[in-house]
């Protein structure tokens, strides 16, 4: 739970807060889970929910910077762990310090709504349905997000040279 409170809060503090106020708001309305979902589910919904009341609380404050430096895109436009290999040359090394700063950067363009899915679906590794039912989509408003998400990811580090257009590869 922390993970994902630190991906969307992107501050240590904040997502320690958002913790402990996703476990307080469960406790508080446990009596009212009717169990249609895993219990991971509702929580990734109860912390979703506060984050969005800690924003607005903090309206004025800057958004968060996603830190998504171990995934990079697949061919099939899945995200996959990048595993940091010793003794990689210098332009290897320069090469991946490119594509993780283009990959921070493009997930940050992406709107609220996109990022949230591909957070949701890709890092936290939860089902379309699970989405779906954190965010109040059905499953295909889920996977329509995803793939807007991943094109758009795509599109930024292809124009960056440093997509599957790569001659890095």
């Amino acid at each position: 739970m922390y993970r994902f409170a630190y991906r969307l809060c992107g501050e240590p503090e904040a997502a320690k807060d958002l913790v402990q106020e996703t476990f307080l708001n469960a406790y508080r309305g446990y009596d009212r889970f009717r169990g249609d979902a895993q219990v991971s589910t509702w929580l990734y919904t109860i912390a979703s929910r506060a984050c969005l009341r800690m924003r607005r609380r903090r309206k004025g404050a800057p958004e968060r910077e996603l830190s998504l430096e171990e995934f990079v895109p697949a061919s099939d436009g899945e995200f996959r762990l990048q595993i940091p290999i010793d003794g990689l040359s210098p332009e290897e090394a320069l090469h991946n310090k490119q594509l993780r700063e283009a990959l921070d950067a493009a997930i940050n363009q992406l709107p609220k709504k996109y990022k949230m899915v591909l957070v949701l679906r890709d890092m936290e590794g939860l089902s379309a349905k699970e989405v779906g039912a954190i965010m109040g989509l059905n499953e295909r408003a889920v996977k329509s997000r995803l793939h807007r998400a991943r094109l758009f990811v795509r599109r930024q580090l292809s124009a960056r040279g440093l997509g599957e257009a790569s001659d890095h590869e």
